[in-house]
Formats: C-alpha cells, structure tokens, sequence
C-alpha cells in the first residue's frame, strides 16, 4: 500500500464493509515523520493491507463509474424518439458504456470527447 493512499483506502474499507454512516468512526490517519499512520479503535480487526488494496481499487472503479454515469445522463435527451442521434453521438455513447470494461486499472481511464 503506498502510503499516501492509506487515509483513502482506509475510508473506502470502512465504508463498503460497515456502511456509509461508519465513515470517520473509530479510526484515524495521521502524518508521522516516517509517513501515515492508522489508529484503529474499532471493535473489528484492523483491515489488512490487502483488505485495504482491494478497498481502495473498489473505490476508483466506482469513482469512474459515477463520472461515466454522469457523462451519460448529460446526452440521455439525444436519445428520445423526438431526436435524431448522430452516428458521432451514438458512437461517444458507446464508448461511455465501454467503460470501465475498455480498461484494467482505473488510472489509466480516458473518457471520450463528446462530439460537438
């Protein structure tokens, strides 16, 4: 786990293992000289690295996710019966819902340009 990403996985844990309303309950991240560190004050056993990992890759997926989701809705009017979609449309269409599918590592996501 690289260090920087710790107070983001650590949320991202909690949050998709105790529920939304667990965000920022009985753990904290603080800096350190060294680096980050987790007091966990929890009940639960302190997540491993690899429970962090997973977390925190769950956590981007659903981020590019959201931005797709969002993308989408903005064009949905292009697709009433009223309106007739350009092949650009529905080709920029498409490649939305290609996502995340077109891509192994959510960093390396690059969204299409909506046509003009």
């Amino acid at each position: 786990m690289v260090n920087e990403d710790l107070g983001v996985a650590v949320t991202a844990y909690v949050v998709q293992s105790f529920g939304e309303d667990q965000r920022n309950v009985g753990y904290w991240v603080f800096a350190e000289r060294n680096g980050l560190r987790l007091q966990w004050d929890r009940a639960e056993e302190i997540p491993t690295d690899e429970q962090l990992e997973t977390a925190l890759y769950r956590a981007n997926w659903d981020e590019v996710r959201k931005q797709r989701n969002a993308l989408l809705v903005e064009t949905d009017w292009y697709a009433n019966t009223d309106v007739t979609m350009s092949d650009e449309m529905r080709t920029y269409r498409q490649a939305l819902r290609d996502l995340p599918a077109s891509c192994e590592n959510s960093a390396d996501v690059v969204f299409p340009t909506p046509p003009e």
